[in-house]
């Protein structure tokens, strides 16, 4: 029997072959369909016996031959119906799970690699005979084939049975092997544009899928996680709406999972970290710029950060969306800060680096290590010790864009007060850890000399904070602060190659492992540096004695001291009159004085105007105040020029002698208030009307239409006087005398 169905089956093939260029008759194949679906179930127990492999692959060849001849046909009928589907689909997934001739389960390893696109697809079906001897590499081409002659509109009617196969076979338990095959096989063979409609469609399964065991939803969300980055740029019409339902997905879990009707909890985090990784996944494959939006979509579904306001479920909601934000972030490589932190976006993320949860801070800190770190240093800095030689840490520095320049300008005050306010709850090393690395990443990233000024006024309220004793701090935390200070302090002064800087800090360190508590000896890794501390500590002669925790503030030596700080850095150039400054005082962005790039305060060099690289983001719109205005603080000058209008100096000249004059903050704020009381003064002694006139006066040379009026006046008087002696112009066409005519 076996024997002429085989035959039957090769005739239909090769006549499925034939190239008709003009069919004369309507075709049906409901009979093959049925008879090829029943041989692909061949068993043992059935007729064929022994030869049942053979008859599914013939049952396979069968129904290729029926998709080819369909397709070719203009009269064909439609094979792409639901009722068609649901058994040509079915038989090729049947063959394709089977165990192999040695019993093996399936597995993607024991069948060929062809992850190619649909233009390759069509060469699948040259291969030769002897390449399909087995129904499972049979199966999985006859698949593909189907799957790369499918139009847009029929891949519904190929996808669903796929999916109901999964579902009635159980292939989406993890790990679901076979389901990412069949869809990493279903998304090479179609046309990549089409790609995302598979997307939609696990999503849409997803959603049908909620209510079941939590391992079905698992295998989803890792087949998923598998074939979105196949389907690259595709994906992007429905960007914000695949994105969306993974997060409603996620907090669908969160709130199951808080309810307590949850059952297995670590079946549900293991589904929450698969719709997490799926995210990644997924976000990997979009430009930047989609990067960038699926960023800002996570932080508009964190929920409220007031915890004061904050329902049940909040906190654990958070961690899990921080978590998302960071698998994001991780994808993403920052090109310019102002792109990716935008204002809403950083306020977000300052306010989760200080929530209650102790998870959420330091993965908050992490997205400022990924979206910072531009040159690959995170990795060399997460732990940074004490470096004797920063060489050693292989740091890649390059200099700050301009861009970024007034980017740090305008935040750098929000996000040291971040720091120093996360320090203060922190405990544990790791936290410290992280903390000390993003002061680091913006020392190296964006180390141009006002952050670099902001960043040792940081390091310097640490410091304070370490010796406060109002703080109610363990010893242990006081310890760890001093010494993440200690590593900063050494990191920035070897960067920015200040050797004065340098000696100062290592004067304090080691004084610190001679006479400080052995927890502050950052020198116990260097064994000769070691040796003369156990040298200092043994020997009976000296009167110093170790100085505990809580005296240090007594001791100048085991601390930084800013004047130290502040001279060294002058030396070298920098304008280090904002270390005097408490901390907190014009720490915001607001509040942030901002001198002009390249003007060095400190020696009597004169510069050019060409050397003045000026803040093009300062807005001269005059201030509320005169005290407070930028005005004060960008140009600040002991003799005031004459102004102009836009109130700078009226030359050149006078521009260079008031941008490099010196600060003197006495002498500016005697001038102001000088101005202040000649203006009160004018108020009072004087009348509205006079002060009119006044001001009428003063504005006259200025007034453009007054100017306009003499310009066109003086014009008329010229016009005149040229045409003295000239017959008047008529006005008009009827003025005109004509000459009358003779008859």
């Amino acid at each position: 029997m076996f024997f002429f169905q085989q035959l039957a089956t090769d005739s239909f093939v090769t006549f499925s072959n034939i190239e008709e260029s003009s069919p004369s008759y309507h075709r049906q194949y409901d009979f093959f369909i049925d008879k090829f679906s029943q041989m692909c179930h061949a068993n043992q127990q059935t007729a064929y016996g022994e030869d049942f492999k053979k008859a599914r692959c013939a049952g396979l060849r069968g129904l290729r031959g029926v998709v080819w001849k369909s397709v070719t046909d203009d009269l064909h009928p439609n094979i792409w119906e639901q009722q068609h589907m649901d058994k040509i689909v079915p038989s090729i997934l049947y063959n394709l799970q089977e165990p192999d001739e040695n019993g093996k389960s399936f597995s993607a390893s024991n069948l060929p690699n062809f992850d190619v696109s649909f233009a390759d697809a069509t060469q699948l079906s040259t291969q030769r005979e002897e390449d399909e001897a087995t129904p499972r590499v049979l199966s999985d081409r006859c698949l593909r084939e189907l799957m790369g002659k499918a139009s847009f509109g029929s891949l519904r009617a190929v996808i669903e049975p796929v999916l109901k196969h999964m579902d009635l076979h159980k292939q989406w338990t993890p790990p679901p092997s076979f389901a990412i095959h069949c869809f990493r096989a279903i998304i090479y063979s179609i046309q990549s544009q089409n790609s995302y409609f598979v997307i939609q469609e696990l999503i849409n399964h997803l959603d049908s899928m909620c209510t079941a065991d939590a391992s079905t939803r698992i295998g989803i969300a890792t087949v998923l996680s598998n074939i979105v980055s196949i389907a690259g740029t595709s994906i992007g019409p429905l960007l914000l709406s695949i994105f969306n339902s993974l997060l409603k997905h996620l907090r669908t879990s969160v709130d199951f999972e808080r309810s307590g009707k949850c059952s297995d909890q670590a079946a549900e985090k293991l589904y929450q970290e698969a719709l997490i990784n799926a995210m990644g996944d997924f976000a990997n494959a979009l430009p930047d710029y989609q990067k960038v939006e699926m960023m800002m979509f996570t932080v508009g579904n964190i929920p409220n950060l007031d915890e004061r306001k904050a329902k049940q479920g909040d906190e654990f909601l958070q961690h899990v969306l921080v978590k998302t934000l960071l698998k994001v972030a991780t994808k993403y490589r920052t090109a310019y800060l102002a792109t990716v932190f935008t204002d809403s976006f950083l306020d977000t993320l300052l306010l989760l680096a200080l929530v209650r949860d102790p998870q959420v801070r330091l993965a908050t800190q992490k997205i400022f290590h990924t979206l910072l770190d531009r040159h690959d240093n995170a990795s060399n800095l997460v732990h940074l010790g004490y470096e004797l030689d920063v060489s050693d840490v292989q740091l890649t520095v390059e200099k700050c864009s301009r861009a970024d320049q007034m980017f740090m300008r305008k935040h750098i005050g929000e996000i040291t007060n971040m720091l120093l306010k996360a320090t203060s709850i922190s405990e544990d090393q790791q936290h410290f850890d992280a903390i000390l690395c993003t002061m680091s990443l913006l020392c190296v990233e964006v180390g141009f000399d006002e952050t670099l000024i902001e960043l040792f006024r940081l390091s310097l309220a640490l410091q304070q904070l370490a010796i406060d004793e109002t703080m109610n701090f363990s010893t242990q935390k006081r310890i760890e602060i001093h010494n993440m200070v200690a590593k900063y302090m050494n990191l920035s002064a070897q960067l920015i190659a200040n050797p004065s800087l340098c000696q100062h800090v290592q004067h304090v360190v080691s004084n610190r492992a001679q006479r400080a508590v052995s927890g502050l000896n950052l020198l116990a890794k260097d064994p000769l540096a070691n040796e003369e501390v156990r040298e200092a500590q043994n020997d009976p002669n000296n009167p110093l004695k170790i100085v505990e925790i809580d005296a240090m503030k007594d001791d100048r030596g085991l601390l930084f001291q800013v004047d130290d700080v502040a001279e060294s850095l002058k030396a070298s150039g920098k304008d280090a009159s904002r270390l005097f400054m408490p901390f907190g005082s014009g720490g915001t962005n607001k509040g942030i004085e901002r001198n002009i790039d390249g003007i060095d305060t400190t020696d009597g060099n004169e510069r050019g105007i060409d050397d003045i690289s000026v803040d093009m983001s300062v807005d001269w719109t005059p201030p509320g105040s005169a005290k407070d205005s930028r005005r004060n603080t960008v140009f600040s000058v002991t003799t005031v020029p004459k102004l102009n209008s836009a109130g700078l100096p009226a030359t050149v000249e006078s521009l260079r002698t008031y941008a490099n004059s010196p600060f003197d903050p006495v002498e500016e704020e005697k001038r102001q208030k000088e101005i202040t009381n000649s203006v009160l003064k004018d108020l009072r002694e004087s009348t509205f009307d006079e002060r009119v006139l006044t001001n009428e006066m003063i504005n006259e040379s200025t007034d453009l239409s007054r100017s306009i009026g003499k310009l066109l006046a003086r014009n008329a008087d010229t016009v005149r006087v040229r045409d003295i002696g000239r017959p008047t112009k008529p006005k008009n066409v009827f003025e005109i005398d004509l000459p009358s005519f003779a008859y």
